[in-house]
């Protein structure tokens, strides 16, 4: 088994998967999710949380991504702390990382897959 293989996953809540280059991807169903739990319309957490994806296929798709908070980390905009807002209904990319999906330098920045 190479380093990149693992079995099981502990998340060690760092938040560092949170912050940084990228965009959160998030279907109409992870609005509706998401916006149910912050007690709010699935249009009102449009306009107060997300953004046009600036990849074509996506927006077409009508998908949109999360918005980052300002500042140099690229904070995803339901991180508080290094927790996240809205975890029990948290968008499907999140929840597929790490086991489904992961960026190359995953090592250098995830405290759970370095345990």
């Amino acid at each position: 088994m190479s380093q990149y293989e693992i079995q099981e996953f502990a998340c060690a809540r760092c938040g560092n998967c949170c912050r940084g280059e990228g965009y959160v991807r998030v279907t109409t169903e992870d609005v509706a999710r998401m916006a149910d739990e912050l007690g709010i319309t699935s249009d009102e957490f449009v306009t107060r949380y997300t953004r046009q994806p600036e990849i074509t296929e996506q927006a077409i798709a009508g998908d949109l991504w999360l918005l980052d908070k300002p500042g140099p980390e690229q904070e995803c905009i339901m991180l508080e702390g290094n927790l996240c807002r809205v975890h029990k209904s948290k968008p499907v990319q999140c929840i597929g990382f790490p086991m489904k999906w992961r960026t190359p330098d995953i090592m250098d920045y995830c405290e759970g897959m370095r345990r």
